[in-house]
């Protein structure tokens, strides 16, 4: 009994290390698209997920970084990749791309991207608050 609670423990703690692993290479993984914002105070990355927490790939997120702070970080939930086009806007209140906005002030993400699903890995991805406005 005492071996086989010892086996579970031990493949349940593995689990959790290649996970956790899995998550932090998320989070730290290069942009596939990476640009200044057009006011110059942000960069504006999209950063594709892979392995363990998206074994298909396909799902990215966008991580919005300020450039006179870089550990001021805002990912996004993720999104289809092929669903953004990363042409850039910016203004005094928001920044963002085709679908996707980020408001400056209150460091919240506004999606409008068409038949966006709510995905459970945005628990671990996204670290600010968002809004979905429905869009088709």
């Amino acid at each position: 009994m005492n071996k086989a609670i010892l086996a579970v423990c031990s493949l349940l703690a593995a689990l959790a290390l290649l996970f956790g692993w899995s998550l932090n290479s998320a989070l730290n993984a290069p942009p596939s698209v990476s640009q200044v914002s057009p006011q110059g105070g942000h960069l504006i990355e999209s950063v594709p997920v892979q392995g363990l927490l998206a074994p298909g790939g396909g799902v990215s997120y966008l991580r919005i970084v300020d450039r006179s702070d870089r550990s001021k970080v805002f990912r996004s939930p993720l999104f289809t990749s092929r669903s953004v086009d990363m042409r850039a806007s910016e203004d005094s209140q928001s920044l963002g791309v085709t679908w996707i906005d980020f408001d400056k002030r209150a460091q919240g993400f506004t999606l409008s991207i068409p038949q966006w699903r709510p995905d459970w890995r945005n628990i671990f991805i996204s670290n600010t608050p968002y809004e979905v406005v429905p869009n088709g």
